[in-house]
């Protein structure tokens, strides 16, 4: 078939960038691995570790996740600002939700176990630095991720089913178990591969709430082992090799439930969704709001309790506010605006790359007519899982030996996170072009114009809102990107996320959290400014 210029040469290029990106850091840590031998088998305690902290973790957050999505149904009061807050954490970051309670509920100096402490004595103590610690701030963090798509699987449910079903004396939880359950499995499922990857690539909740504890998993042990001097490379590329045999098992033991049965239901809605009765509207609302406290709420307070004191006392009598560590980390601290600076070109060229590098993918397989589009498809998924610390690894390998000077600086990192981002990029600008069909294109140019004028003209604007709220999403989590970034930093171009670890590794809690604040306004102010120009240009 013959295909205009543009259009090939733009299946030529993305399929170019997405297999030079996916390909060499995967068999740079497969191949890597392979010659070092498997160091995790010297290490049994941490691979059990790791199994134990990926299954409770991902158990835990999509129990949270899909019962907030399941509570927040219509008739709940405050709904959206509640599905709003809900998935705040997201921006809070895991790193920051750790530290956050670390400051909360560490034994001796928490501000809840203080509290505890002064009204019941010390034997009322919450302790959070633990492997039970670890999986449940972890849940607290990652939980958005099942929110949003057994909240939006949920939406595409035919209600009418269920009313069915209630009609002929189905009780609600026999409606539940019967009905919903199973067809919200495929959601579940997708996330629960989404969790398994992330948590068990995780490095920061572990790092800060499961290291003073003694619980070692893969990633700190890979941490560890780059730390030492000389950094021992290929062990740590073995436990990446662990990371990334699980992972395949996991999609392919949902690829393996999936293909069993069909999950198809009737198209269209029939008929609104029961709306909660006002008694059990609240009850829900009241859970989200619990959950919306101890994810977002208490960690941002206790950071701002140790960013404003003096020090972090053992006794809230001796507690004394300064803003000295503010004035530390703005005008003292070394790192801080190069590591913002860093930070802010990062973010801004991820969500940037990304962006463009998923429309082209995902015009090439929804409109393009060339073969292998299939392929590519699957290839620009890979990352989705493989942890973000597995491609990290496997760039060490391949530019530390390609005589190409990019290792140390900015780019490597863009290639990490671009890497690593590119499939949000791509689901989301997919779901933007599946809503445009290839008529209006076509009568582009049935009318004269060209492919390219076409693409700028009608596509692109029509995707434009879809693009820029994809883009905010993708510059706030490149803006805390950490489990990447701290393989491969060095001190030029280091970033906020690392500044913010390397001072907690200093022991310097209230400097940390006066950081951590700065990191967080960046990211706001950023975003403010993305939309206020947006609501400008939507008024021209």
């Amino acid at each position: 078939m013959n295909l205009p210029r543009a259009e090939s040469a733009l299946a030529a290029t993305s399929s170019g960038i997405v297999a030079l990106l996916v390909l060499p850091p995967l068999a740079a840590v497969a191949l890597a691995g392979a010659g070092a031998g498997f160091a995790p088998i010297r290490e049994p305690g941490v691979v059990a570790n790791t199994l134990l902290f990926g299954v409770a973790a991902t158990a835990a957050s999509l129990a949270v996740g899909g019962s907030l999505a399941l509570a927040l149904a219509p008739g709940v009061p405050g709904r959206a600002t509640l599905e709003r807050l809900t998935v705040m954490p997201l921006y809070l970051t895991p790193l920051l939700t750790a530290m956050g309670w670390n400051w909360l509920a560490s034994p001796k100096s928490g501000l809840i176990n203080l509290i505890l402490h002064a009204v019941f004595g010390p034997w009322a103590t919450i302790n959070v630095i633990s492997p039970t610690g670890v999986i449940l701030v972890s849940a607290l963090a990652m939980a958005p991720l099942p929110f949003l798509l057994i909240s939006d699987a949920l939406r595409g449910l035919d209600p009418s089913l269920i009313e069915a079903a209630r009609v002929h004396g189905g009780s609600r939880r026999l409606v539940f178990c019967r009905i919903t359950a199973p067809l919200l499995l495929p959601a579940a499922l997708a996330s629960a591969l989404l969790l398994g990857v992330q948590t068990i690539g995780m490095f920061s909740v572990p790092a800060v709430l499961g290291l003073p504890a003694g619980f070692n998993v893969a990633t700190t042990e890979i941490f560890q082992l780059l730390e030492n001097y000389p950094p021992r490379i290929a062990d740590a590329t073995a436990w990446g090799m662990l990371l990334l045999a699980i992972s395949i098992a996991l999609t392919v033991a949902q690829s393996a439930l999936l293909g069993r049965r069909s999950f198809v239901t009737i198209t269209g809605k029939t008929s609104r969704p029961a709306a909660s009765k006002p008694m059990a509207g609240r009850a829900r609302a009241l859970l989200a709001m619990a959950y919306i406290a101890l994810a977002t709420v208490l960690p941002l307070a206790a950071l701002l309790w140790a960013a404003i004191s003096l020090f972090v006392p053992a006794d809230l009598k001796l507690m004394q506010f300064t803003s000295q560590h503010f004035s530390f980390v703005l005008f003292g601290y070394p790192k801080t605006w190069l590591a913002a600076g860093n930070s802010l070109l990062l973010g801004m060229l991820t969500a940037s790359v990304v962006c463009g590098l998923g429309l082209a993918v995902s015009w090439v397989v929804l409109h393009g007519r060339g073969r292998g589009r299939s392929i590519l498809d699957q290839l620009s998924m890979t990352p989705l899982s493989v942890p973000a610390m597995v491609f990290a690894l496997g760039l060490l390998w391949v530019y530390v030996r390609v005589p190409l000077p990019i290792y140390g600086t900015i780019l490597v990192l863009l290639i990490a996170y671009a890497t690593h981002y590119l499939p949000f990029g791509v689901r989301t600008t997919n779901a933007a072009l599946r809503q445009l069909h290839p008529e209006l294109e076509e009568a582009a140019r049935v009318a004269g114009a060209s492919w390219s004028r076409a693409i700028g003209r009608i596509t692109l604007p029509l995707v434009q809102p879809t693009m820029l709220a994809a883009w905010i999403l993708l510059f706030v989590m490149a803006m805390q990107e950490v489990s990447s970034s701290i393989l491969l930093y060095t001190s030029r171009s280091i970033v906020l996320s690392v500044a913010v670890f390397d001072l907690w590794e200093n022991g310097n809690p209230s400097d940390v959290a006066a950081l951590g604040f700065v990191q967080l306004a960046i990211s706001f102010v950023v975003v403010t400014l993305v939309l206020v120009i947006r609501g400008r240009r939507a008024l021209t």
